[in-house]
């Protein structure tokens, strides 16, 4: 029977008491630092929750986390993060700066910009009206016999 261990107060014992686990000290900056990544790369984790993330390990250790990450990581973040920015699509290093920025509250996610209206639709002319048909009374021919 697999007995249930409380995670987080495992890894506070191994924090305050760091001393008694030296060999797995780099073990435990490798687990902190996959776990803090997956947290942030969560597709349900906003902008709120990633300067609450930064709020709780505090500045130096966040930009070391998110200097940390791979390209890609880094483009999807800022994607999911400000989906009506241009931070994106823009190069790696501008969406680095710019997650930053959004983390520490220095800057907000885009606005959704205006929906387009619609282009309006070419007004088709009326078909012109056929020609009024001319009778011959109107036409004022005149037969002569003779």
């Amino acid at each position: 029977m697999l007995l249930e261990v409380d995670g987080f107060a495992v890894l506070r014992t191994i924090g305050t008491n760091h001393a008694a686990f030296p060999a797995i000290a780099g073990d435990a900056a490798k687990a902190a630092r996959a776990l803090v990544l997956k947290q942030i790369t969560h597709k349900s984790t906003g902008v709120q929750a990633v300067r609450s993330i930064r709020a709780a390990l505090g500045e130096d250790v966040f930009t070391l986390i998110v200097d940390g990450m791979s390209n890609a990581q880094i483009k999807s973040l800022a994607t999911r993060l400000d989906k009506h920015g241009t931070a994106g699509k823009a190069g790696h290093g501008a969406a680095r700066l710019h997650i930053l920025a959004l983390a520490a509250g220095t800057a907000e996610a885009a606005a959704q910009p205006p929906s387009r209206t619609p282009k309006a639709s070419r007004t088709r002319k009326p078909a012109p009206t056929p020609p009024a048909r001319i009778h011959y009374e109107s036409a004022g021919a005149v037969r002569h016999k003779g």
